[in-house]
């Protein structure tokens, strides 16, 4: 089972967009995956999948999009 934790930054209010994420992440790829919302800061949004980034707002300089998160973690 894989392990994807989802830093958001809490006082940017990026918990919904963040909850979202996760809902559909265990949706489309029910009982493989665990994932953990993990508050942060400084308008962080990083996506880890066992512990490797699989996406970064501030390398990329956008939110994603879930079927890219989904694809990159299935």
């Amino acid at each position: 089972m894989k392990k994807i934790r989802i830093v958001y930054c809490k006082p940017c209010g990026y918990l919904p967009r963040a909850e979202e994420m996760k809902k559909e992440l265990e949706k489309r790829l029910k009982g493989k995956i665990a994932v953990t919302l993990e508050p942060g800061d400084s308008g962080i949004y990083d996506v880890y999948a066992d512990g490797k980034l699989v996406f970064s707002k501030h390398r990329e300089m956008r939110f994603p999009e879930n079927e890219e998160i989904v694809r990159a973690v299935a």
